[in-house]
């Protein structure tokens, strides 16, 4: 799955879990996930994400030490989803 299906994965995950309307966030990829002038999300979001990341993607978000560098952005989330998807493969 390339990155692009990732963050559309993504995008339906924030739709369907956090009731956001996608559409209207003025947040790009590269926009922070936890930033009133980005996505806009807080902690207990991270809960529903992980949830349908797993459900989605069929990989687990390890709560190590990079957790926060990996829900940066939309970008870096898809890509630490790519990586542990390439890596249960």
């Amino acid at each position: 799955m390339n990155l692009d299906n990732i963050k559309t994965g993504l995008k339906e995950i924030f739709a369907e879990r956090l009731n956001l309307d996608v559409a209207s966030v003025d947040a790009g990829d590269d926009d922070k996930l936890f930033s009133d002038d980005g996505w806009g999300l807080d902690s207990v979001d991270v809960i529903d994400i992980v949830l349908g990341v797993e459900q989605k993607f069929g990989v687990a978000i390890r709560a190590d030490d990079d957790v926060k560098v990996h829900f940066s952005t939309l970008n870096t989330l898809a890509a630490y989803i790519g990586e542990q998807m390439k890596a249960a493969a």
